[in-house]
């Protein structure tokens, strides 16, 4: 069998995962030269080389340089999207994401996974008690085509409710009940 048809007959197996180049040259009985590497050259997008946990730690960190510097992370999620990109037979789990993440030198965007304390310092912002002074300041931005008002959250916390008609770009958002939210709805709609 000629080293095409060997490569071949590889892919076709499923057994694309070698330590080196010169391993699967090795595997179909030829000698490692220039005329073979090239062969093998053209097969490269097909084969994953290196030990399994380098071709874990490629796909992982590939996935991380993409999210944005200091962003939290769905680890379940990265799991699932990270395993598209791998074999069946290297699958990862949620463990390994949780070990990349500490690691400072693999994590450059410095990015956090996702945990129950991340989800409740999310929702903090909306229990806040509201003051006469902010309602006030609500009722000093409402006008024709401007709906703006607190509704309360099926959790129990407070929201900024923002619905404007077409001369006010057709907005319907939710901010947290806040100065800050003011200043930016202020902005959205083009007033103060």
């Amino acid at each position: 069998m000629d080293l095409k048809s060997f490569l071949k007959n590889q892919i076709d197996k499923g057994n694309t995962n070698w330590e080196s180049r010169s391993e699967l040259i090795r595997a179909s009985g030829e000698n490692i030269n220039g005329h073979t590497n090239r062969i093998v050259k053209e097969f490269d997008n097909k084969f994953n080389f290196g030990t399994v946990i380098e071709i874990k730690n490629k796909e992982i960190k590939k996935y991380f340089d993409k999210l944005p510097k200091n962003s939290s992370i769905s680890v379940e999620g990265a799991v699932k999207i990270i395993n598209q990109s791998l074999p069946k037979d290297m699958q990862i789990s949620e463990t390994i994401i949780y070990n990349r993440l500490k690691d400072p030198k693999f994590n450059e965007n410095n990015l956090k996974g996702q945990t129950l304390n991340n989800q409740v310092s999310k929702t903090a912002p909306y229990d806040v008690k509201i003051s006469e002074s902010f309602k006030e300041q609500l009722k000093k931005i409402r006008k024709p085509g401007i709906y703006l008002y607190l509704e309360i959250t099926q959790r129990g916390g407070s929201t900024l409710r923002l619905k404007t008609n077409e001369d006010y770009g057709n907005l319907d958002k939710s901010f947290p009940p806040n100065e800050d939210s003011l200043k930016e709805i202020k902005k959205l709609i083009r007033i103060g």
